[in-house]
């Protein structure tokens, strides 16, 4: 059996290997680097503590929000896919009118004119007391409307100004015409320097037309909005969320990715394998039962 060695304090040996000489202030210095670079140990009920001060945005729907372990994480970007008429328009216009309730700027990325202002009115119904009167209420809606601005974008190069412009708000040079620089949106600038959450509703209508044969640079764009993406959300400290549709597997497709209806057909999220890695989370929204009052259900992919 082998010999343990002798057990000596850090600390100690720290103080032995400088002068002896030292003064009251320096030692305690020494004791905050010690503190600093001592390995921490954390019980349960630390760690429990540490993870409730992460920061989640609520999507306004309760199921969701505990699959995803609080919400939308600020920082993160979050893939809602599924098939058409699994409510995925609905939970963004939902966690947009959540975040914008709860004070956070929201930008709202409509690609296929399916932005619902009345909608957004319902869902923020929710946040308001019963003992609310009407005046309180109708204040309490405009403030939170004047929080979510509507970007209609028809094609990805429109998606690339929009996120370049918010980029360009955390230093607030919107450039000027003819100086070579982004000619930027005054209030897209404005709004990028404090901005809570992005949504993209549809991401996938508009990478989709581009990964043809008769774009050869339209995966190099794909990789360009993914990246964008993933840094515009620690940069601003913002959740970004967005949806991507379905399309038919395959064989040989990852089971992880694939999902079923109650008629067996395989489905899988668009824009293929090349896009995996770009969300932190995945949200699938699936059809539970067909025709009118049909249920839908959800599932973390990753």
């Amino acid at each position: 059996m082998a010999r343990r060695g002798p057990q000596y304090d850090l600390l100690q040996l720290l103080l032995r290997g400088v002068d002896q000489r030292l003064d009251e202030a320096s030692e305690e210095r020494l004791e905050q680097l010690y503190q600093e670079v001592a390995p921490q140990i954390l019980d349960g009920p630390a760690i429990e503590n540490q993870l409730s001060l992460l920061n989640f945005l609520p999507t306004g729907c309760d199921g969701v929000d505990e699959l995803l372990g609080g919400g939308l994480r600020q920082g993160q970007v979050t893939e809602l896919t599924g098939e058409a008429g699994t409510g995925k328009t609905q939970l963004c216009l939902s966690a947009a009118a959540s975040a914008a309730a709860l004070g956070h700027r929201v930008v709202y990325v409509d690609t296929g004119g399916c932005f619902s202002a009345s909608r957004v009115k319902a869902f923020h119904r929710g946040f308001v007391t019963d003992d609310a009167d009407s005046a309180e209420v109708e204040q309490h809606l405009n403030l939170t409307l004047d929080l979510i601005t509507v970007v209609k974008a028809h094609d990805v190069y429109k998606l690339f100004k929009v996120l370049e412009e918010l980029g360009c708000g955390l230093c607030g040079d919107a450039g000027a015409r003819g100086d070579g620089l982004l000619e930027g949106d005054r209030e897209l600038l404005e709004y990028g320097s404090g901005l809570g959450l992005l949504v993209v509703d549809s991401l996938s209508q508009l990478l989709s037309p581009v990964l043809t044969r008769m774009h050869h640079q339209g995966y190099t764009a794909m990789a360009s909005v993914g990246a964008a993406l993933r840094a515009l959300a620690p940069a601003h400290n913002c959740a970004v969320l967005y949806t991507n549709h379905t399309v038919g597997a395959g064989a040989g497709v990852s089971d992880a990715l694939v999902q079923r209806n109650k008629g067996e057909n395989r489905v899988k999220p668009a824009l293929g394998i090349r896009w995996t890695s770009t969300p932190h989370r995945r949200l699938c929204l699936t059809r539970q039962s067909m025709g009118a009052g049909g249920s839908c259900g959800a599932e973390v992919i990753y």
